[in-house]
């Protein structure tokens, strides 16, 4: 056989001694992160009940600077620099649960501080002037991009909340709300800048659930602003089922059409804007918190979040989501809040490992350095294990009696497929052992009582799970 290259990239879970390299405290001990944002080699992270702090990554000495406490509780951050016009001032934006028995002021806290090299600290002062605070009381994300000119800088700042999307083109000096719906709650933000000079051009997607007045539940909502949140249009998945909220969204930095999200049990992704969406990931004992794509290798993405009583859970896939590793749980870490890629690193001369930074539930802030990559020659082709279904979809519900699929093992193992209805419950399970190579699969449904409606197929080889949606008509 024709002798061919292949990338070698080493896992979270090989070792023990390889987990401990990787996976490593990064300061924060004890503390709550709700939030964290990287921008020019500096980490900012909000804490429950402590505050802001800031460090500076490009140095392996370097540790966290605490900013102060602008408020009780902080739920989101954003970062960027002012020119004024040629000293460089760091500026942050950061969003608040608002508590006035507490001694709060505001929803959104203003802090600048001038070059590193002066003594002189910020000031945190508030910054929600144009939003009623009768109506809002929780700031639950901030995004925004500033452009940078050689006289003169622009910053166009989105936060949101309960009910409320607000917009500040004046460094959060002012706002403007943008978008209300009275039975939502938005819970994220994330906005991709599309030029380096014009000002109002930023793709902005928002995410959250939307309240059913007459089930009192909730689905979820996700909208979408080509026009920097000046106009929004709703991109929600239908057919999703109830009591699923979106907790974070990514997207592609090479293209504007491709967005993750991660709901509550689910991770969903869309190739048009989110006009389509495809499940790629279900986990029922998961609460997804948070996701994260590669900007260096855009196929690599990461979703976040907690199992029960709180432990830490990480899930990796290096194919845009078709196929996930779950990394490792461990009741010594708690679950995860945020976390962010390093963009910086792949281009520092000379080359260091990639670094992925994630805040979590009360164990502080942890770094995740990628195995490094390396090529080697091998005759053995690498594959991943594949399921391919081969009945009709839709089906008719009184026609079909079995599921059948064309399987591809890379080496004999146990397969387990759980059959799911919208609202994640099980109603038919098989475990069937394969052998390797390609071959097919039958799995019988004469005992399972189906009708119309949708449902959901979960296969899981080892640590790789693939999610297919099977619709069922009359």
């Amino acid at each position: 056989m024709k002798a061919y290259f292949r990338l070698i990239v080493g896992a979270l879970v090989l070792t023990g001694a390889a987990r401990a390299q990787q996976f490593e405290q990064f300061g924060l001990a004890g503390k709550t992160g709700t939030a964290m944002h990287l921008f020019w080699g500096n980490l900012y992270a909000a804490t429950q009940d402590s505050g802001v702090y800031r460090r500076y990554i490009g140095d392996a000495d370097s540790g966290w600077v605490h900013l102060g406490v602008p408020a009780k509780s902080l739920n989101a951050i954003f970062a960027f620099h002012t020119f004024c016009p040629v000293i460089c001032w760091k500026s942050i934006l950061a969003g608040a649960t608002l508590d006035e028995a507490m001694g709060d002021s505001a929803l959104i806290y203003f802090y600048q501080q001038r070059p590193d090299t002066c003594t002189k600290k910020g000031q945190w002062t508030a910054a929600d002037h144009g939003i009623d605070r009768m109506t809002v009381k929780q700031i639950n994300a901030i995004t925004g991009t500033a452009v940078c000119l050689p006289v003169q800088d622009f910053v166009t700042a989105l936060a949101a909340g309960p009910a409320f999307i607000g917009r500040s083109l004046d460094r959060g000096k002012t706002w403007q709300q943008v978008w209300q719906q009275p039975l939502a709650n938005v819970l994220t933000l994330v906005s991709k800048k599309q030029s380096p000079v014009m000002r109002l051009d930023e793709h902005v997607w928002a995410g959250g659930s939307l309240k059913d007045v007459v089930s009192d539940r909730f689905k979820p909502l996700i909208l979408r602003s080509s026009d920097s949140g000046e106009t929004w249009e709703d991109r929600s998945p239908f057919n999703l089922g109830w009591d699923e909220e979106c907790h974070a969204l990514a997207l592609d930095p090479a293209d504007t059409n491709m967005v993750y999200a991660a709901l509550t049990t689910t991770i969903i992704k869309s190739k048009d804007g989110g006009k389509s969406w495809s499940i790629v990931l279900t986990d029922l004992q998961a609460r997804f918190t948070s996701l994260a794509v590669n900007p260096a290798r855009t196929q690599h993405v990461l979703a976040g979040g907690v199992i029960a009583d709180n432990i830490f859970l990480l899930y990796e896939s290096f194919d845009g989501g078709e196929h996930w590793n779950k990394l490792f749980s461990t009741r010594s870490v708690k679950g995860v809040s945020s976390m962010v890629f390093d963009p910086f690193i792949a281009r520092d001369p000379p080359p260091r490992p990639q670094m992925v930074y994630l805040a979590t539930l009360g164990t502080g802030v942890f770094r995740y350095t990628l195995a490094t990559t390396k090529v080697e020659q091998t005759q053995d082709v690498p594959e991943n294990f594949r399921l391919e279904p081969t009945f009709p979809n839709p089906s008719g519900w009184r026609e079909i009696t079995s599921l059948t699929f064309h399987v591809y093992a890379p080496s004999a193992d146990q397969l387990r497929v759980g059959l799911m209805n919208v609202l994640g419950q099980e109603i038919a399970s098989w475990r069937v052992s394969l052998h390797a190579g390609e071959q097919n699969l039958l799995l019988p449904l004469e005992q399972t009582k189906l009708t119309a409606g949708v449902y959901f197929i979960r296969a899981e080889w080892r640590s790789q799970i693939i999610v297919r949606k099977w619709m069922v008509v009359r």
